[in-house]
Formats: structure tokens, C-alpha cells, sequence
């Protein structure tokens, strides 16, 4: 459906992260037995503005690069290139992006910036799209045309927003259900499930492909973490911190035979610290090999942070967030 077309608009969309489930949205087993994950998002966000360039017809990105460029083809995000190309839009156009948090950290982050790439520009053209279908055009862009590996949980959460279990078919379509969690359970979790920053970036491609050399056993664990999975919905609804602790481990424990390289020395030793710290356990969100753990703390929170912070590490302060992706402004009404 068409409306009316803009010539700035400047989207907001929030990261993102894995409570259950993570890994059956990945083609090679959702196609096989079907997905199913529970996702939230959370209250750091990627904020992308799009703009009409009214004097001239040069393509200007700034994002950690900044590029002109007077043909499409010419442009070296591939991103913003396929998504302009999508919506066909070829010139006179500028893409700025400034995030809250650094790249490769596991939360998302490039799914995230397609989503809010997609919402801007359809709003820049008067395309309107559903948050359902805003997810699936990111999704489509990033794994059909750019060809890159991995699941359908960034794109749709980043688009839907709040807490969702994602349920994939066989035939890869996605159905998405609120999971419905009390207010005071809800406040809960935020205080209980701590975001632990390892400090360690980490490519998502390499370890999402290093999990197929052995395609029976990597199908067999993956039922493992789905079922832990739904396990997980309960102990969210219920705000059991000590269960939620104690599946997480299971998943981590689990879900490193998969590869050497979700994990390493490093990582290891660095878990076993935040257990000894007073948590049943945690997993790292994402693919694995570095960015944040999860870590469930039933206990004295205030304790378990001193300690922590005495290690050197960061926690990110966070609270769940409902709106997903959306439009902070827009401008310049053209009929």
C-alpha cells in the first residue's frame, strides 16, 4: 500500500537477545525439523537516517566509512547497495547510521542495521509495510540476496520488538507469539539476567559454518537446545532465575561441541570465573566466540556485580523494550 513519500526519515531499531532456542532458526535444521527460539529485544538501539538529496544525484553513505558514489554499483557497503537496489532507489540519496554499541558482539547488530535500513527507506518512498513484513525484506536481502549465513531471528525481533517465540516451518515460514510476562516478572528478569561483556569480538559467518562438518550429530544437539528451549518459556514466565541459569548451562555446555571455535580458553576460563561469582550458569548470546554472556544471578545482585566489576569487566545495564523497529521522524510530506 502506498503513502505518502518523505525526505528525511530517521528509524530506530533495538538490538536484540537469544533466551532459548538459539540456533534452530539456521536453515540447515529448521528445514530439516523446524525451529523454534524465544527472542527479546532490548533497550540499545541502531538509528539509521535516509534523505532525498534535493541538488544533485550522488549516493552519500556514512556509517564507520563514509563513501560518494555516483553509480549504485559503485557503492562499497553491500548493505546499503542491495537495500537501495530492493527499493529501487539508484541516486540522489544519503544513509547515515550511529549505533550505542560496537559491532560483532553477538546481539545482532548487522541484521539490526538491515531492519532499520528497510523501515527508513520504505517510509522515504511511502511503501507501507508491516513489522512482519519489514523483517522478512531484511531477511530475504541479507541471506537470499547477499548470500550470508545464518538464522531468521535478527531480522524479525529487531522488526517485531518485545519478548516473541519465533516458531520456523519446514518450509521456512515464520510465525511469531508475544510471550505474555507479568509486569513485576518481567522487572524479575531484568535484575536477575545479567549482560556480561567479554570484551571479544567475534565473525558469526566462520563459526555458523564451522557446525556442519558432522550434520547428524549437529542435528541431534540442535533438538537438545529445542527442547531446552521450550523449557525456557515457563522459567521466563515465571521469572525462575535458578532454572533459567541451570538450562542456559545445559545449552552452553551443549552447544560448544558443536565447534571449536564457539569458544575458547579464554572464554572458558572467563565462565567458570562468572559461575564461581555466585550464578547456576549462562550462555554467551549469539553464534558464540565472544561478545556478551547471559548470565543468571538468583542471588544477590549486588554482590555478584561487585565482584564482576572487580574482574574488570562491564555490565551492560538493560531493560526489555516493545516498540522493535520504528520511526523516530520524518519529514518533507510530498504528495
Amino acid at each position: 500500500m502506498a503513502g505518502e513519500t518523505k525526505s528525511l526519515v530517521i528509524s530506530q531499531t533495538p538490538y536484540r537477545i537469544s533466551l532459548g532456542g538459539g540456533g534452530t532458526d539456521l536453515p540447515f535444521y529448521s528445514r530439516e525439523r523446524g525451529g523454534t527460539l524465544i527472542s527479546a529485544t532490548i533497550n540499545q538501539y541502531l538509528t539509521v537516517s535516509v534523505a532525498k538529496r534535493p541538488l544533485d544525484n550522488k549516493i552519500l553513505t556514512q556509517t564507520t566509512t563514509v563513501q560518494f558514489a555516483d553509480r549504485l554499483d559503485d557503492l562499497k557497503d553491500n548493505f546499503i547497495r542491495e537495500a537501495l537496489r530492493y527499493f529501487d532507489i539508484s541516486q540522489a540519496v544519503q544513509i547515515a547510521s550511529f549505533s550505542t554499541l560496537p559491532t560483532n558482539i553477538g546481539l545482532g547488530t548487522s541484521s539490526t542495521f538491515m531492519v532499520g535500513l528497510v523501515a527508513g527507506l520504505s517510509k522515504l518512498i511511502g511503501k507501507r509495510l508491516s513489522t512482519m513484513e519489514i523483517g522478512s525484506i531484511a531477511h530475504y536481502i541479507e541471506r537470499e540476496i547477499l548470500e550470508l549465513s545464518g538464522g531468521i531471528q535478527d531480522q524479525y525481533i529487531a522488526s517485531l520488538g518485545g519478548v516473541q517465540i519465533l516458531n520456523i516451518n519446514t518450509s521456512g515460514e515464520v510465525i511469531a507469539q508475544n510471550l505474555m510476562i507479568k509486569e513485576q516478572k518481567l522487572r524479575e528478569l531484568e535484575k536477575k539476567l545479567l549482560l556480561i561483556y567479554t570484551g571479544i569480538d567475534r565473525d558469526s559467518t566462520n563459526i555458523i559454518k564451522s557446525q556442519k562438518s558432522d550434520i547428524k550429530k549437529t542435528l541431534e544437539v540442535y533438538d537438545q537446545i529445542k527442547e531446552l528451549g521450550h523449557q525456557s518459556v515457563d522459567l521466563l514466565k515465571n521469572a525462575d532465575i535458578d532454572g533459567l541459569g541451570r538450562v542456559m548451562n545445559e545449552h552452553w555446555e551443549i552447544k560448544k561441541t558443536l565447534s571449536g571455535k564457539m569458544s575458547n580458553s579464554i572464554i572458558d576460563k572467563l565462565y567458570i570465573k562468572l559461575k564461581e561469582c555466585g550464578s547456576p550458569g549462562g550462555k554467551i548470546i549469539g553464534a558464540g566466540g565472544g561478545g556478551f554472556f547471559i548470565m543468571a544471578v538468583p542471588g544477590d545482585v549486588k554482590a555478584y556485580l561487585s565482584k564482576i566489576k572487580g574482574l574488570g569487566y562491564r555490565v551492560l545495564n538493560w531493560h526489555f523494550e516493545f516498540k522493535g523497529a520504528h520511526i523516530l521522524e520524518s519529514f518533507g510530506n510530498e504528495k
